[in-house]
């Protein structure tokens, strides 16, 4: 018998349930496709390196799948919290007719239990089907090809996601048996006729708080601008708490504020139904205002993840052909007594242990960078070149000012062109009392670029020098990122004169045609012979300080593109559709309780056109309201990650925005829509 009413209740509350089921069917779908990555390794062409990063997606992923259940449940048990409201009369009724509350109880459970099977069902299948078409973008992530289709299920994926969400209904289940053993019939049946609290009832108090909690978030973005994100310290805490608390007050005084600035204009106030709208959202923001406040952040945190995320993720794999002008790199740092080994000198610590590089070698060319050494007529610094252009490096002030006092490095015109040579450039040519500036770190490089604009002057062993008329960007050796931040090339017996000596000296390789595939094994060669697995897989007396090479920037690009990427779309679609969600259902519910008001709006002449658009417009404005404000705090934030992201590489900030933002019109948007036509509907039917 109970099965049937249950049944039963979930057929007729199917239109009211749909908002509900597809939030649950989605985020089902996401949890399964997200945790079944590892297993897209069988459809892929990856080798050990890269099957290694995959390990480390599908790690970083598992972890972050505990904190997105967290959320899912949390969304869950919320949006059960609410449809339960609309049924306290229902429930009032089963209770006048003579049934117990944990008959009524079990009458819930059951729908609960259904709804929730029926979820599982449609997510879980809907994951399968889409993880097919996954492997698509990791293979492009990883630059490998596919093997022939073949039908992938992670059972593990499988098994984790009905666990998770079984262990949500249960505790949903446990909420509504909960709630029905405290609830008296006399509160059930009048659920809806009860009245709510205003919070604030006096403008200035209101105008008061407003200007507060604008001051707040204003002193919270001055802070986290001027951190920068680069330290957790107390003024990137400070920032977290100052944005906090302002949107809770901005979202406190607009109870009391939005009402009273709509009435400034009387012949808008008054027009149509603006009045009746205008106090309704009034009336929801004076309850809702602190879960307005989650939403707020949590939309801000969805939006700057998409940004960031697929930004980043773009900006590590746009540079990788620049920062690996060579097939191999070993780098050699100068002890503390200044020593740094040759190139020579290296080939042979290396052949003793048996490992052959000119034999396999088609070019082997070194690039040598000297700094000044300390003292009281130190001169080569960055304040030259940085030194009232602050305004062009996107760093924090403190930043700035670190970097001013920094040595810049000098490079022999002759390593230079060499280099050159060897990557099929032609040389540079340097005029008398001339020097070239080098520089392609994104943060600092417009100063540059300004410097040799306005022919920056320098003294070199009591030469005055004007600079080459554009800056050099070329990457001199492999690298992860572009990281040169400044380096002066001049003639040799400029330098040779100078008081430096050699810090760093990078060994860079062309392999031969015949041996392109050399990297590899030269890798494997190195790892058996100085990596120590006992102490973690250091490496130990090594004749070179690090070693890259191209197959290795690629591979780490990769990796780190695929982490960024499918954590910043996990994340990012969880927040999303978690605080649509719930604006939809508040919404629904809402809408539900002024049917009465609507039925009275009809029996005193306004026709249906009317309604409709007053319902079309309350929901418009309740979900713009919290976006509005999540809006200008991702402004703030993608700006300032995206100074932080700049680091590794230029970002296309603007293009990472706009994809953002198409994302967020789809599902917030079709949020948006499902609500207007689910509200339309249910009153249609009530008035059927």
């Amino acid at each position: 018998m109970y099965f049937k009413i249950a049944l039963h209740n979930v057929k007729k509350s199917l239109k009211d349930y749909t908002i509900y089921f597809l939030t649950l069917t989605f985020g089902i779908c996401l949890f399964y496709l997200f945790n079944s990555i590892h297993s897209q390794q069988a459809m892929l062409e990856m080798n050990e390196s890269q099957r290694k990063m995959m390990e480390l997606v599908q790690t970083m992923i598992s972890g972050i799948s505990i904190f997105v259940a967290v959320i899912l449940g949390l969304l869950i048990i919320y949006a059960n919290q609410y449809l339960m409201k609309r049924r306290h009369k229902e429930m009032g009724i089963y209770l006048l007719l003579g049934m117990e509350k944990r008959q009524v109880s079990r009458i819930l459970i059951l729908e609960t239990l259904l709804i929730g099977i029926f979820a599982l069902a449609a997510g879980l299948a809907a994951g399968i089907f889409l993880a097919q078409g996954f492997s698509i973008l990791t293979a492009r992530m990883f630059a490998v090809e596919m093997k022939e289709f073949q039908f992938v299920f992670s059972q593990e994926a499988f098994l984790q996601t009905i666990l998770y969400f079984v262990i949500i209904f249960v505790i949903v289940m446990l909420f509504n048996s909960i709630s029905i053993s405290k609830y008296k019939i006399i509160d059930l049946i009048h659920a809806g006729k009860k009245n709510q609290k205003l919070r604030l009832k006096s403008l200035w108090q209101s105008i008061v708080i407003f200007v507060i909690s604008i001051a707040c978030i204003g002193f919270g973005y001055y802070n986290i601008i001027e951190n920068g994100m680069l330290e957790v310290d107390l003024q990137f805490r400070m920032s977290i708490v100052c944005g906090f608390i302002g949107t809770f007050l901005f979202f406190f005084s607009l109870s009391g504020f939005m009402l009273n600035l709509a009435r400034v204009k009387k012949s808008f106030y008054y027009k149509g139904l603006n009045i009746f709208i205008f106090r309704q959202i009034h009336s929801k923001i004076t309850t809702t205002f602190l879960s307005m406040t989650m939403l707020c952040l949590m939309l801000f945190l969805a939006i700057c993840a998409f940004a960031t995320g697929t930004g980043m993720a773009k900006t590590v794999n746009s540079d990788l052909e620049k920062v690996t002008p060579y097939d191999y790199s070993f780098y050699l740092n100068a002890d503390e007594e200044g020593n740094i080994k040759n190139q020579q000198e290296l080939l042979k610590d290396l052949e003793r242990e048996g490992i052959e590089i000119e034999a396999y070698a088609d070019s082997i060319q070194s690039i040598t960078l000297y700094t000044q050494t300390e003292g009281k007529d130190r001169n080569l610094t960055m304040a030259p070149f940085l030194e009232g252009r602050e305004d062009l490096c996107s760093f924090p002030g403190d930043e700035v000012d670190r970097f001013l006092d920094g040595n810049i490095s000098v490079i022999k015109l002759s390593d230079y062109n060499r280099f050159l040579k060897s990557v099929g450039k032609k040389p540079i040519k340097l005029g008398k009392n001339q020097y070239a500036v080098s520089c392609n770190y994104e943060n600092v490089r417009d100063a540059y670029e300004e410097a040799v604009e306005d022919r920056q002057e320098i003294t070199l062993n009591g030469k005055k020098m004007k600079p080459l008329s554009y800056v050099l960007e070329d990457c001199y050796t492999n690298s992860s990122i572009q990281m040169d931040a400044g380096s002066i090339v001049a003639a040799d017996d400029i330098v040779n004169q100078l008081q430096v000596q050699p810090v760093y000296r990078y060994v860079n390789i062309m392999w031969k045609a015949s041996s392109s595939d050399y990297s590899k094994t030269l890798s494997k060669k190195l790892d058996r012979i100085y990596k120590n697995e006992a102490e973690g897989g250091f490496y130990e007396n090594t004749p070179y300080s690090a070693d890259l090479s191209r197959e290795d920037v690629y591979e780490q690009g990769a990796g780190l593109s695929a982490i960024v990427t499918y954590v910043a779309i996990y994340i990012g679609m969880v927040f999303l559709i978690t605080s649509a969600a719930v604006l939809a259902l508040q919404q629904l519910s809402e809408n539900n309780d002024n049917i009465p008001k609507y039925r009275l709006l009809e029996h005193i002449g306004t026709d249906e056109k009317m309604i409709r658009g007053a319902i079309k417009s309350q929901i418009i404005i309740y979900f713009l309201i919290p976006m509005s404000l999540a809006l200008v705090h991702s402004y703030v934030g993608i700006k300032v990650a995206s100074e932080l992201i700049s680091t590794m590489g230029h970002m296309d900030i603007v293009d990472a925005v706009l994809k953002s933002m198409a994302v967020l019109l789809i599902i917030y948007g079709g949020y948006m829509i499902a609500t207007y036509f689910g509200s339309k509907s249910m009153l249609k039917s009530k008035n059927e």
